[in-house]
């Protein structure tokens, strides 16, 4: 077997792999055999396949690796919070300020003012000048005098006569046998007292003179009165709270909110790939059976 068909034979070499270990994550050495489809000198050599390096010249080694998957980062832009309408309540809007207020309203003070006296040295009558009415009483005599009581008069009277009787001139004989005689009558006095006025009643007035007293006494110099006094109003001034604004109730258009997020993303994929390595083609040891 020639130099080239040992250093091929030589190619498989796995670095730390176990048999049950997969065939892509082994790590093959090959080289020396030309890239031809099957070599006379090299029996149980295969052929050159995609799975091996292309391109391979006598006496390169190469390693067969996994490389990672590329990824590079990328802003992408997204939605924090979506757009939306809201509702706002806004509260009313006070200030302070102040103003003038009354604390006390003008009035009246209305007093009395007493009186005052002053004494006065007087003559007053104590008793007045009256006049003494005496009344003497009348005075009477009793005389006795004759008064007439029935004044003469004629009347007639009635008399029976007997068969011898003799009727007296002018009498009148009733059928019944009675006789009716004019009478005169005469007069009828009688004895009576009375009070006959000697002297007359008369009335005596007697004039009395009236009796004075010197006195002191208090007189009104000034009247009782009223005085009426008025007093200004007072003011003061207060602070208080104003209305500015109203409360009201306002839609309002909240924008969406959006945020730069960084993200990675494959530029490509891992896989396996042939590399050169240094490596003694000489103390290459041969691939395992079935590789």
């Amino acid at each position: 077997m020639t130099k080239a068909c040992l250093f091929a034979a030589a190619g498989w070499l796995v670095l730390g792999l176990t048999p049950a270990a997969r065939a892509d994550d082994r790590v093959r050495l090959v080289g020396g055999c030309p890239t031809i489809a099957q070599r006379p000198d090299c029996p149980g050599v295969p052929a050159p396949t995609p799975d091996y390096p292309q391109g391979a010249q006598p006496g390169q080694c190469f390693a067969r690796v996994r490389t990672p998957p590329v990824f590079e980062a990328y802003q992408e832009q997204i939605v924090v919070s979506p757009g939306r309408v809201e509702t706002r309540h806004v509260p009313a809007q006070y200030e302070w300020g102040e103003r003038r207020v009354l604390v006390s309203p003008g009035h009246e003070v209305r007093r009395i003012v007493p009186a005052t006296y002053r004494s006065v040295t007087e003559t007053v009558v104590v008793s007045p000048a009256t006049t003494r009415v005496e009344r003497i009483e009348p005075v009477f005599d009793t005389v006795s005098e004759q008064q007439l009581v029935r004044p003469a008069h004629t009347e007639w009277r009635r008399t029976f006569v007997g068969p011898d009787g003799v009727l007296p001139p002018g009498a009148q004989v009733q059928p019944t046998g009675e006789v009716v005689c004019l009478v005169e009558v005469p007069a009828q006095y009688a004895t009576v007292q009375r009070q006959v006025m000697r002297e007359p009643g008369r009335t005596v007035e007697t004039p009395i003179p009236a009796v004075t007293q010197t006195v002191t006494r208090q007189v009104i110099d000034q009247p009782a009165h009223e005085v009426v006094e008025h007093s200004a109003p007072v003011w003061g001034v207060e602070r208080f709270r104003r209305l500015v604004a109203p409360a009201r109730t306002e839609t309002v258009r909240v924008p969406a909110q959006f945020a730069q997020h960084t993200r990675q993303r494959q530029v490509s994929a891992g896989g396996l790939e042939w590399r050169q390595v240094d490596c003694d083609p000489k103390g290459a040891p041969a691939p395992s059976p079935g590789n």
